[in-house]
């Protein structure tokens, strides 16, 4: 099975475009690959479960709005195959996600995810608009217990600049860390070395 995941850091450009920061480039999401990357991210996806999963962000996204929940299938495909060419999805084949994660993370150079006051808060805000009750909510500005057990790589990561911590040469346990970190949502792979494309 081919597995899927997102690759690069969102940021914004001065006239709040979506922009997706891979490697040393900075690059505009336009569309659907909006969708589909924040789908893809942290996560590995059988490319089957790719279309219902953008389908079900939509409905999150808007909920009183049927016409902005729907997006054809010609439309998601050209999109993602874009994003794909643009090296901002990442996929192996393998028999799981688990093997899917070790073969792009031996490839991948990772970058911390800093949140700001504000996305902390906006996410505080969707975890109460989901029905989290306010003390699980206010977790959001606390920091995560991964934090503190990994400090010692996450200090790491962030100290290597802005092309990210490559994982090529990080012991197996940093990998092994750094895969737990980005399932919990703490990184974000930066760049994958020798990206296939399919």
């Amino acid at each position: 099975m081919k597995w899927y995941t997102a690759v690069g850091a969102k940021t914004e450009s001065l006239d709040g475009t979506f922009c997706v920061r891979a490697g040393s480039s900075q690059k505009e999401l336009l569309g659907a690959e909006c969708y589909i990357w924040n789908a893809l991210l942290w996560s590995f996806v059988e490319k089957e479960q790719i279309y219902e999963r953008v389908c079900y962000l939509l409905r999150l996204a808007f909920p009183e709005e049927r016409a902005k929940t729907e997006i054809a299938p010609e439309t998601f495909q050209s999109s993602f195959q874009r994003l794909q060419t643009r090296g901002l999805v990442a996929f192996r084949e393998t028999d799981t996600p688990e093997e899917a994660a070790k073969a792009v993370f031996c490839e991948s150079a990772v970058a911390c995810v800093d949140r700001s006051f504000g996305e902390r808060f906006l996410l505080f805000c969707e975890s109460v608009a989901e029905g989290e009750t306010l003390k699980s909510s206010l977790n959001i500005f606390r920091k995560h217990p991964l934090e503190r057990d990994y400090r010692e790589l996450l200090k790491t990561i962030r100290d290597s600049g802005a092309d990210g911590f490559g994982l090529q040469k990080a012991t197996e346990e940093q990998r092994k860390e750094a895969i737990e970190l980005y399932r919990n949502k703490l990184l974000f792979i930066q760049s994958v070395k020798g990206e296939l494309f399919g």
